[in-house]
């Protein structure tokens, strides 16, 4: 679980030894861009997402929550990266992390990094994201079957 004050006091928050073991300069980043997003207005058009941003947004479509996750428990050292969750439907997520593939794993950070910093995403408490209102609006415009080989990355996984 993530500390609710990423280390307040510090300096550099969200930079102690516990709050790295959890991704936080990462989750932080996302917020930021997230927030910029919001206070600047920006709305970014398709042309300017990459694949794996739109496949997130396809994923996202129906409940717009999502979340980054990762398991420090794994031996293998993949399978402890931070990786984008979705859900897309009621109880049911999709986490876009194979072991067998980790630039892929990375393209999918980079492109919820995209649709943080275009104001498609916004940060709401901890790890936890959704769409923003036209984040909603363009997921709605995509196509499914285009992007079907990229969501076909993602595994499907309990809570």
């Amino acid at each position: 679980m993530l500390s609710r004050s990423f280390g307040a006091n510090d300096q550099n928050p969200g930079q102690s030894w516990q709050d790295l073991g959890h991704g936080a300069p990462t989750i932080l980043g996302f917020a930021n861009l997230c927030s910029k997003a919001i206070s600047n207005g920006v709305v970014s058009d398709l042309g300017d997402l990459s694949d794996e941003a739109k496949a997130i947004l396809v994923a996202a479509a129906d409940r717009g929550t999502m979340d980054i996750r990762a398991s420090r428990e794994p031996f293998d050292s993949t399978e402890r990266f931070l990786a984008v969750c979705v859900e897309f439907k009621l109880d049911r997520r999709l986490l876009f992390l194979r072991k067998d593939d980790p630039q892929q794993t990375v393209r999918f950070l980079e492109g919820f990094r995209q649709l943080c910093e275009s104001g498609l995403v916004l940060h709401h408490l901890q790890k936890d994201f959704s769409l923003s209102a036209s984040g909603f609006e363009i997921a709605k415009q995509l196509k499914r079957t285009d992007h079907e080989a990229l969501l076909k990355f993602a595994v499907e996984i309990e809570h």
